[in-house]
């Protein structure tokens, strides 16, 4: 089964393997197996992608134990346009795979958060397979099929230069309790967009819930529909405006959850679950009229009054990231980033409990520069200082020095 996923992630190179472009018009392409004949089958309706990307981390002080480890995630594709292909008008069908290997250090360090986002699922999957319809000139489009909440909710394209899955991806408190579904395990779902407006966004969609969704044995194949099963429902409104020219998105968001969660300090479960979000980033600074160079600042805050269920019931992260901040480098980007998790108070008693101590926060800080190597490779290496891993105290804070590096095939 694996050789086949392997197979399908090497048809972007396989479908380009002749006229690449070599020299500087290679260097300065989009993806690796830049080529012709690629061109011409994404004018005919077959576009073929893939991405790599791994990160290698070493704890060097405090947490619990000093290690080193290396992860890495493939993402690979397909997306065939159903207008070129059959005629059918604002029509997409997707496929997409995922391959992820290695370990974390995560044990050792002894936090909440992840300090190598790359690691949850350390197997081959079958992610995606969803079919998108688009009405009057993209103002509507429904999206169904196998998907995760992850690929449309709580999330910008800014978390993903952070290597702490704090930031990293979604609001992290959002994804913690078990009930957002998330790459890379898919599940049956459905999401309506609609924009009434320039720059205004309404987004519903609706999740399959199940006891067994996160389990990698499963590797996505697992489409059965259960009496058991659960629903979990995004409502999201974004808003894109410009400040002086500057851009910025604001979003705010609940998830409402009808499921089975287990409660910390008793045997019930809480079967319905209320967590809400807010997001918002804004250029602060631009280094010339219009340009992508310069200061962009992002505050996310997730909060629920249901102590009893969430482990993190109020979370907020601070960013920073600056593109283009040394001369001549305008793709790079220089990256801050913290984040304040307060954990339930529930779950402190419970811990508690067990003879765990006491568990009240957790704090990572993360420092990081990308360095665009080309318009299709990065590296970018990364310092977190995790302050309070696990929340207790009574582990010492760690230093995690790390380097992320990754291509578009």
């Amino acid at each position: 089964m694996k050789q086949y996923l392997f197979a399908f992630a090497l048809l972007a190179g396989v479908a380009s393997s002749h006229a690449v472009t070599v020299g500087t018009n290679w260097w300065n392409g989009e993806t690796v197996f830049s080529s012709e004949r690629r061109s011409e089958l994404a004018s005919r309706g077959y576009t073929f992608f893939a991405y790599y990307n791994a990160i290698t981390a070493s704890n060097v002080s405090g947490g619990i134990h000093q290690d080193s480890d290396y992860a890495q995630d493939t993402y690979f594709g397909t997306e065939l346009d159903l207008k070129r292909l059959l005629g059918w008008k604002g029509t997409t069908f997707r496929l997409t795979g995922i391959d992820r290997a290695g370990d974390s250090i995560d044990e050792n360090v002894g936090g909440i958060y992840s300090v190598m986002q790359l690691v949850g699922g350390q197997t081959y999957f079958l992610y995606g397979a969803s079919l998108e319809k688009q009405w009057w000139d993209e103002q509507l489009s429904l999206k169904l099929g196998r998907i995760t909440a992850t690929d449309d909710f709580a999330g910008s394209p800014l978390y993903g230069f952070y290597l702490n899955n704090s930031i990293d991806g979604q609001i992290r408190a959002v994804l913690l309790d078990g009930v957002m579904t998330s790459y890379p395990f898919p599940v049956w779902g459905a999401r309506v967009a609609y924009r009434p407006m320039p720059g205004f966004e309404a987004k519903v969609g609706a999740y399959q819930l199940t006891k067994n969704m996160f389990d990698p044995n499963k590797n996505g194949l697992d489409f059965t529909f259960r009496d058991s099963d659960g629903i979990s429902v995004f409502t999201e409104l974004d808003w894109l405006r410009d400040w002086n020219g500057k851009p910025g998105h604001f979003a705010v968001g609940v998830n409402s959850v009808s499921f089975h969660m287990p409660e910390f300090t008793s045997d019930e479960t809480t079967d319905a679950f209320f967590r809400y979000y807010l997001q918002a980033d804004q250029q602060i600074y631009q280094e010339s009229p219009g340009s992508e160079q310069g200061l962009v600042l992002f505050l996310t805050l997730a909060w629920s009054t249901q102590q009893q269920a969430a482990l993190v019931p109020f979370q907020t992260s601070l960013g920073a990231i600056y593109k283009g901040l040394i001369p001549g480098c305008n793709e790079d980007r220089l990256i801050f980033g913290a984040t304040y998790g307060r954990l339930s108070n529930d779950y402190a008693d419970q811990q508690q409990a067990l003879g765990n101590g006491n568990p009240t926060y957790e704090m990572p800080l993360e420092l990081g520069y990308r360095v665009q190597v080309t318009r299709f490779a990065y590296i970018q290496p990364d310092i977190q200082y995790v302050i309070r891993p696990g929340g207790t105290g009574d582990i010492p804070d760690a230093t995690v020095l790390g380097v992320q590096f990754g291509a578009s095939f």
